[in-house]
């Protein structure tokens, strides 16, 4: 179970039919009878009046991101787990409206590659919309998009796009061969190449990790490339060199989103030269005339956001603080801030 569920401190043994329990028992109350119960468990004996084992056996804990003495607030939250042998099926109940989403657990491969195949094609739309619904469902993506894309249309606006495509015409800083190598790394194709590779020897090794890397990268991918088209559509503008679609950069976005996603799985050794090869293939894009650079910024953080959310378990965070809104009752301003908890 993850470390961040913060056991109450025993189990609560449920009998059905109980009359002993109250559903308006105070926190002091509750706090007793679960300390009664563990100090029974623990001396192997059976609880007391009131408490004896039946066949339903909740295990009850707090899944806050910070200390378990704020879960009596009201922005507190409980989950009920069936005891091991009943599927170990989770009930969460609130009292809040806050929505509370888990990523399901993604399946490991099965022995068969066609069989494999076969499952995973026909889980496709699902896995997908699940996806997709966590990245755009996202308040701090949505931010992070938002103002991505208005600080695209400012750098359109005052000019930085054609200072920088004025710069670089005539001064190519890569070769024709190290444009031709970044343009093929940055290939979206080259990506979806990769997530096959990866799941191909998951599954072939029946290593569960690599598998689901693949995995999400095929769903990171598809997420993010049907995004990039939606952009380009929308914006309906043509690049540097003539050609339709533009905005935002596909391979500046693919190449990030790999990287996001790989950074998730294996941690900053992978993230951080991936990231370094996308700065190159944006810069390769603006060598190439291919795009300008409002294009490759939100190209950048497209890919950025959504490889994080589908590898990622947790909400995108830039520099370990996360994006919020932000509003001032005393002025009436409204915006957003970064917030960062320290230990």
């Amino acid at each position: 179970m993850s470390s961040r569920f913060i056991i109450c401190g025993s189990i609560v043994v449920i009998i059905a039919g109980c009359s002993g329990t109250r559903s308006g028992a105070s926190l002091d109350q509750m706090n007793g009878q679960l300390d009664e119960i563990e100090r029974s468990r623990q001396g192997g004996a059976e609880p007391s009046a009131g408490h004896g084992r039946s066949d339903t056996v909740f295990h009850l804990a707090s899944y806050r991101d910070n200390d378990f003495r704020a879960s009596a607030n009201a922005g507190a939250r409980f989950a009920l787990w069936t005891a091991p042998g009943d599927d170990e099926s989770a009930a969460t109940i609130e009292n809040t409206s806050t929505q509370t989403t888990q990523t399901p657990r993604r399946p490991g491969p099965l022995p068969g590659l066609w069989d494999t195949i076969k499952r995973d094609v026909k889980a496709m739309p699902s896995d997908l919309w699940r996806d997709t619904k966590k990245v755009y469902t996202s308040v701090p993506n949505l931010l992070i998009l938002g103002l991505s894309y208005g600080g695209s249309l400012a750098v359109q606006a005052t000019g930085p796009d054609n200072t920088v495509e004025d710069g670089l015409r005539g001064h190519d800083i890569f070769s024709d061969g190290a444009n031709d190598a970044f343009a093929a790394l940055g290939n979206p194709g080259t990506h979806f190449a990769l997530a096959g590779a990866w799941y191909l020897v998951g599954q072939q090794t029946q290593d569960e990790k690599t598998y689901n890397v693949g995995k999400k990268l095929f769903s990171a991918l598809i997420i993010n490339g049907t995004s990039t088209m939606l952009g380009q559509m929308a914006s309906w503008d043509d690049a540097p060199n003539g050609e339709w679609g533009t905005f935002p950069s596909g391979h500046t976005s693919s190449t990030f989103c790999f990287a996001s996603v790989m950074h998730e799985e294996y941690g900053p050794l992978a993230g951080i030269p991936l990231y370094g090869l996308g700065a190159l293939v944006a810069m390769e894009r603006l060598d190439d005339d291919e795009h300008y650079l409002s294009d490759v910024l939100m190209g950048a953080v497209l890919g950025m956001v959504v490889g994080h959310t589908v590898a990622g378990e947790k909400e995108l965070e830039i520099f370990g603080g996360k994006v919020v809104p932000y509003a001032d009752p005393n002025t009436g301003s409204t915006g957003v801030a970064w917030v960062k908890s320290i230990e």
